[in-house]
């Protein structure tokens, strides 16, 4: 046995395979002699003792090899070999012999699967969680500038998307892939909902740079974008990522104290209003229950980060219509009987300058926008979600400024500002979803 892992000491897997055929072929060779020899209906249980003795060979020149290793990923293969290609494969179709090694292999099994969970968390926590981007993890958009312009030149299956992904959700999702099949679910639930936190507050702290670097809607549509991949991602794994916390609520105590110090609790009272009485009877801790669940929290900023991008490139687009609809608001309270272009901000010029503002947004500052997103974001169906609402934002807005404007000018002036009509805008839109 000693030879064998001297052979193999370079390739673990292998090492593994063919350590555990040598017992298992020792296992039949001992269960043949034993059947030739004795007539006894309980052999099976005779022969486990020895099994186990030469098992504990195997296990102690295993276990070494084992505690050595530090990838989550090999230890994941290792615990795939045990587990599938030899408890549930080789050994499945012979009783007598899985009986006999079941118990060894499980136990190899379980100190995989311990270093396995502790290696997972102490990757998840200095590689995802406290993972510092670098500047060409953050260097948006021409990060993805760079990625067109080769796709381009090269076949488009050439360069995968996933070279794309930011370094800390890549590292989160091949750790998740190769633990999910080699732990109970319940352990996996655990350690997804860790990692589904911990990748999402690093996305959001990276988005937070590349905001302060490139602008706020880089940052905004990096946010969704990685949040998207992580929620499509791990879908598939049928875990919750949730954990329940048990914590210890200590503050009715206060209610307690502040009466001791205010001189209604005594501490020599003979009666009920004994400090110690009450402390004793009334001051055991609350045990408070909760749950950390990630995907609900993923799906949280998911949410806010679509909704910061929505009304950010909507502001841009119309701010002008905006900022004039809120002045006619507080013209409206404030001043009694005059006239809305008899203001300064109400004139014929002014309101023109508004309508002009807003349509150079549209053919130039808005186009920007939504060419970046298709660029962040490739699939139409999530483009066309995230546009609808804007489109109706704007829409409204137009709205909102022409019945204005209607009370104080006749119709055929507003055509002479060259504001345009909401048929007109959905011509627009739909133009820019085709």
């Amino acid at each position: 046995m000693h030879e064998i892992a001297a052979k193999a000491a370079q390739d673990v897997q292998s090492l593994t395979r063919t350590g555990i055929t040598y017992l298992m072929d020792l296992a039949v060779a001992e269960i043949k002699l034993f059947n030739k020899i004795f007539a006894m209906n309980q052999h099976r249980e005779a022969l486990v003792p020895l099994m186990d003795s030469l098992g504990g060979i195997v296990y102690d020149i295993f276990r070494p090899i084992y505690i050595s290793i530090g990838n989550v990923h090999e230890l994941a293969k290792l615990a795939e070999i045990i587990k599938d290609e030899i408890l549930e494969g080789m050994l499945a179709n012979y009783e007598e012999t899985f009986l006999t090694l079941s118990p060894i292999l499980y136990h190899m099994l379980a100190d995989i699967q311990e270093r396995m969970i502790y290696r997972a968390q102490t990757f998840l926590r200095d590689e995802v969680g406290n993972y510092v981007p670098s500047s060409i993890d953050i260097d948006y958009p021409n990060k993805l500038l760079s990625y067109d312009h080769l796709t381009q030149k090269e076949s488009s299956d050439f360069y995968s998307q996933t070279a794309l992904w930011y370094p800390p959700l890549e590292k989160t999702l091949k750790c998740l892939s190769s633990l999910y099949q080699s732990i109970e679910s319940t352990t996996f639930s655990g350690l997804a909902q860790e990692a589904v936190s911990l990748c999402t507050d690093n996305i959001m702290l990276a988005s937070k740079i590349i905001s302060r670097i490139s602008g706020v809607l880089d940052g905004q549509l990096f946010l969704i974008k990685n949040l998207l991949i992580l929620r499509e991602q791990i879908a598939p794994f049928d875990a919750e990522c949730a954990i329940e916390v048990k914590e210890l609520d200590f503050s009715h105590m206060r209610v307690h104290m502040r009466r001791i110090f205010a001189g209604e609790l005594s501490l020599f009272a003979l009666s009920q209003d004994n400090a110690f009485f009450v402390l004793a009877s009334e001051g055991r801790p609350h045990i408070l229950e909760s749950t950390l669940n990630s995907k609900k929290e993923l799906e949280k900023k998911l949410k806010a980060g679509c909704e910061s991008f929505i009304m950010t490139v909507t502001k841009s687009t119309v701010e002008p219509m905006l900022r004039f609809i809120t002045k006619v608001t507080a013209f409206e309270f404030s001043e009694d009987g005059k006239k809305l272009s008899a203001s300064a901000f109400g004139s014929e010029k002014r309101v023109a300058e508004v309508v002009s503002s807003v349509n150079r947004s549209l053919e130039t500052s808005f186009v920007d926008m939504i060419n970046s997103l298709k660029m962040y974001i490739r699939s139409k169906e999530t483009q066309a979600l995230l546009l609808k609402p804007i489109f109706s934002n704007i829409v409204e807005a137009h709205v909102q400024f022409f019945n204005i404007l209607l009370q104080v000018y006749p119709q055929e002036k507003l055509k002479h500002f060259g504001m345009l009509e909401v048929d007109e805008l959905n011509k627009l839109f739909q133009g820019i979803l085709l």
